[in-house]
């Protein structure tokens, strides 16, 4: 049952999931409608939440059954919200929130804390990578290395197998090298390159990839002898 769950959700496109925010519109625009209407939509929002918290523990109950088995090697890094960032962005929203809601209330029907709220919710949740980091993950197993990375509407799920990669190198990030970069922010340049073997690339899409763990020592300790 717990697979067939997890085949469920994970089969969901993330970009349909995300369209969640724009039940902030009627919640907010009703609130003062009988409170069974307003409750409907504050609902969808909680369901849209729950929905993206729950494809990303199905997608790791996925590589530990595929990749790990119930006693195999499974290192999880999850590299943590860049907490100044967040508060940083997050205060200028509120400051261009209530300016926008100084200037609009009143117009549409809405009062000032309306504006300011539909504003600012809307924009925390529909863009939460501006805020909070794009959604990263990295599981080392046995046979290889798992990625989730989740930058906005849409989200990549990888697993590359040792056999697959050349090397791995600790280097600083090249813009101008064709690498993809799959890691929760742009904001540190040190990281982990991951060579393939095969001249063309891991795929026809990614010719290799960049990531950045949190805990880049910790991380390069899991992995196997040739690739320290």
């Amino acid at each position: 049952m717990s697979q067939s769950l997890d085949r469920f959700i994970l089969n969901i496109p993330r970009l349909f999931i995300k369209q969640y925010p724009y039940a902030w519109f009627p919640l907010i625009v009703l609130w003062t409608w009988p409170p069974n209407i307003a409750l409907i939509f504050l609902v969808i929002i909680l369901m849209g939440l729950s929905m993206l918290q729950w494809q990303r523990s199905a997608w790791m109950s996925y590589i530990r059954r595929e990749y790990a088995g119930a006693d195999g090697k499974f290192y999880v890094d999850v590299p943590a919200v860049p907490l100044e960032r967040a508060v940083r962005n997050i205060s200028i929203l509120v400051v261009g929130s209530g300016l926008l809601a100084f200037i609009l209330k009143g117009q549409f029907g809405l009062s000032f804390w309306q504006i300011f709220l539909l504003s600012t919710m809307f924009t925390l949740t529909y863009r939460d990578s501006q805020f909070f980091g794009a959604l990263t993950i990295y599981v080392i197993t046995a046979t290889g290395i798992a990625v989730y990375f989740a930058p906005g509407h849409l989200d990549y799920r990888l697993f590359l197998t040792f056999k697959e990669i050349s090397r791995i190198e600790r280097t600083n990030f090249k813009k101008d090298q064709n690498w993809d970069f799959f890691a929760r922010t742009r904001d540190g340049s040190d990281g982990l390159l991951l060579v393939p073997k095969d001249s063309n690339g891991f795929s026809k899409r990614l010719e290799r990839l960049f990531i950045v763990p949190q805990d880049i020592d910790a991380f390069l300790e899991q992995l196997p002898y040739g690739y320290k």
